[in-house]
């Protein structure tokens, strides 16, 4: 029924909704640099009314229907998708940059540099084949321009360790990333089910789900009780499900070994813990090739209750962005310059020591690889030398168009001179060197290759390697420039959303001010009422 005291109520829970509006104001301005945070703001609701019969409804006062946090899931899809790819293409340039750096290209000390000077010598030497100086200068040059090959190729390797340790890193991040989550997940459930709403701790778990997209795509689902389910990769990371909740683990190839015995040795950094999770599988190629996904620095998943001991437990973890796809395609692309350096040296030392012992019939090999081997099989960019045998004397330097010719013949020099103008299938001698070898036609009477079509010189073979690098580099810098602009622009709009303006709050902070004074000026008022009705009415 209407009267003083239910007024005095009215009052009473007028106070109380300005009080706690105030308090959340403050609370806002509080977190104002908090990251992550989302401004909150206090929603008011009418009480039941009254119904006085003749009359009609009195109010009975305002309440506390809930306190929200201004968030837009559209808004955070978006930013989370975006920050994706610009965690992968930040990824990729980070190692590219240390790519270009080892090639050097184009400068002085560059491979393409020190391979023009090594076919310079040779002309030279074909000009004078009796002297011992021209020699040496084609066996230093030779020498310099194997140990530059054999640098890069090692410099390349330490990349793609180095690439595969942050990829470790992030796999380990990622987890301990879900397991936050997965805790934050039982608190939020905890206090839903009580029918009030955790702002704060969905905040945290908001945060900890922008952290994950730069790792790695996902997208995510809700349930009823506030948690949340993560899939990435058609695998769910993280389930909504009591019981199970992260069944499923990644883990990370840190090395697939090829062994003499024709067994290959994988080694697996399970969860990407590379001091207590890694793991040795022993195989047959046969199951190698069956399993061709475990490539070095590859990302798989496989159950958490997974032994450990055989490969059925593994399957590829398919990504479309993230540092974690940033950092997996550049180990696969790093092996492919790998390769293609490996096809250089294979392709150059066959030609050579092609023209350099007739086809076999004498003479020393040239170029030689693992134990002084001219086995093509042998012979990578990270051992290809020259042989021993002409390190040690220069004369064993082939110069002579036949044996016995005059000391001043230097036809044979000459022909090796012009390999550097043949075009030959370089690229061939990538995965099958002695079937790249069979198909091309060697003159022994000229001592000269016929040019192959489709085939291309060294030195271009090599450019087309630097122009590759190049545009794959300059398209990583274009992508995270355009990203970067994307996100900010983004964040920006999120922050207008859900960013905390201290003008808007200290404004806010006054409207609540005067209404609680106003509340209180009716308690106020009815207090003169109740004075007026009690002490001076003479009862």
């Amino acid at each position: 029924m209407s009267g003083i005291f239910s007024t005095f109520n009215i009052a009473k829970r007028g106070l109380f909704a300005q009080q706690n509006a105030v308090s959340t104001t403050s609370h806002n301005i509080a977190n104002a640099n908090t990251e992550g945070y989302s401004r909150q703001r206090v929603h008011f609701e009418t009480t039941p009314a009254h119904f006085k019969t003749g009359v009609g409804v009195i109010g009975t006062g305002v309440d506390i229907a809930s306190i929200n946090r201004i968030r837009d899931a559209y808004l955070d899809t978006q930013v989370r998708y975006e920050t994706g790819i610009l965690g992968r293409y930040n990824a990729r340039q980070e190692i590219l940059e240390q790519v270009e750096m080892v090639f050097m290209e184009p400068s002085e000390s560059g491979l393409s540099t020190v391979m023009g000077k090594m076919w310079d010598a040779w002309q030279e030497l074909s000009k004078s084949p009796e002297s011992s100086y021209a020699r040496a200068i084609v066996r230093d040059q030779a020498l310099t321009f194997t140990d530059s090959l054999n640098h890069m190729y090692e410099q390349l390797e330490t990349l793609k360790s180095d690439s595969i340790n942050l990829t470790e890193k992030k796999v380990l991040d990622a987890h301990s990333i879900i397991d936050q989550i997965k805790s934050l997940n039982d608190q939020i459930s905890r206090v839903v089910i009580k029918g009030e709403t955790p702002n704060d701790l969905m905040d945290r778990r908001d945060l900890l789900l922008d952290q994950l997209s730069v790792i790695v795509d996902f997208k995510t689902t809700e349930d009823k009780f506030g948690r949340i389910s993560i899939e990435s990769g058609g695998i769910k990371l993280l389930s909504a499900a009591e019981g199970d909740e992260t069944a499923v683990e990644l883990s990370v190839v840190r090395s697939a070994v090829m062994n003499g015995d024709g067994s290959v040795t994988v080694t697996l950094a399970r969860g990407g813990d590379s001091i207590n999770g890694v793991i040795v599988l022993t195989m047959t190629e046969e199951e190698y090739r069956n399993h061709s996904f475990l490539k070095d620095g590859a990302v798989v998943f496989n159950d958490k209750a997974w032994d450990g001991k055989d490969l059925s437990g593994l399957e590829p973890f398919k990504m479309s962005n993230g540092e974690l796809l940033g950092y997996q395609s550049m180990s696969d692309e790093i092996s492919m310059y790998q390769d293609q350096l490996n096809g250089l040296a294979r392709a150059l030392a066959y030609a050579v020591n092609t023209i350099h012992t007739d086809s076999g019939s004498h003479g020393v090999p040239f170029f030689v690889g693992d134990g002084g081997s001219s086995d093509l099989s042998a012979i990578t960019a990270g051992n290809i030398t020259i042989n021993q045998a002409i390190i040690d004397n220069p004369k064993n330097i082939n110069t002579a168009t036949l044996p016995g010719n005059p000391e001043g013949d230097g036809g044979r020099a000459l022909a090796i001179a012009q390999l550097r103008s043949v075009r030959l299938p370089v690229q061939d001698f990538i995965d099958d060197p002695d079937a790249a070898a069979a198909s091309i036609t060697y003159n022994n009477d000229t001592m000269s290759f016929e040019n192959v079509s489709g085939g291309g010189t060294f030195e271009g073979y090599y450019k087309d390697m630097i122009a590759k690098l190049g545009i794959s580099s300059q398209q990583a810098v274009r992508m995270v420039e355009n990203q970067e602009t994307l996100t900010g622009q983004l964040l920006q709009r999120r922050y207008s959303v859900s960013g905390v303006s201290i003008d808007e709050e200290v404004a806010n902070l006054i409207l609540f001010q005067h209404a609680y004074q106003a509340n209180a000026n009716v308690i106020y008022t009815l207090n003169a009422m109740l004075d007026t009705l009690i002490n001076r009415m003479g009862v």
